[in-house]
C-alpha cells in the first residue's frame, strides 16, 4: 500500500480511534499514545491492509487489543517482585492460606447471625463506624448497639472455637 492510499484510508479514522481509546482509558495522553501505537502498527503492516474490508472496525479492534496488552503488561510487571527475596516462602504461603480459610469461616459465621447482630457487627468491626453512627443508622440506642455487638462477637467466638 502506498503512503497516499494509507493516508486516505486510515487518517480519517483517527478521531474515531481516539474516542475508542478515550472510552477505555479516560485519559488524553494514554488515548493519544494508543492511537499512535496503532497507527505505527498499521503502517508496519500496510502490505496486508488492502485485504481489510471494514477499516474502521479493524482500527477500533486494534485499539482495544493494544489497550488490553498494555494493561496486562503493566499488571504483570507490577505483580512480579523485583527482588527474589520478596517471594513468599512455603511457610508464608501456608500461613496465607490458613488466614484466608479463617476469614471465609468468619464470614460464614457472620452471615449466619440474626439480622440485627449481623448489621451491627458489620458496621462496627468491618466498616469501623462509631457506636453513635451505628445507633443513628439503625435507629437503635447505643446500649442496644453495644449489647447486640457483644452477643454477636460472643456467638462468633464460640462457634469459631468449635470449628477449630
Amino acid at each position: 500500500m502506498e503512503a497516499s492510499e494509507f493516508k486516505a484510508r486510515f487518517l480519517p479514522l483517527s478521531r474515531r480511534m481516539y474516542w475508542a481509546a478515550w472510552r477505555l482509558t479516560e485519559n488524553r495522553e494514554e488515548s493519544e499514545d494508543l492511537v499512535q501505537d496503532v497507527f505505527l502498527r498499521l503502517w508496519t503492516q500496510r502490505d496486508e491492509l488492502p485485504e481489510i474490508e471494514n477499516a474502521e472496525a479493524y482500527c477500533v479492534k486494534l485499539i482495544q487489543r493494544r489497550f488490553l496488552d498494555l494493561r496486562r503488561s503493566k499488571h504483570t510487571e507490577a505483580s512480579l517482585p523485583q527482588d527474589v527475596s520478596l517471594l513468599p516462602s512455603g511457610d508464608d504461603l501456608h500461613r496465607e492460606a490458613e488466614l484466608r480459610d479463617h476469614a471465609e469461616q468468619a464470614q460464614r459465621l457472620i452471615d449466619a447471625l440474626p439480622e440485627n447482630q449481623r448489621q451491627v457487627i458489620i458496621l462496627r468491626d468491618i466498616e469501623d463506624k462509631t457506636y453513635d453512627d451505628i445507633a443513628q443508622e439503625t435507629g437503635l440506642t447505643q446500649v442496644n448497639v453495644r449489647t447486640l455487638l457483644s452477643r454477636a462477637r460472643r456467638t462468633i467466638r464460640e462457634k469459631f472455637g468449635n470449628l477449630s
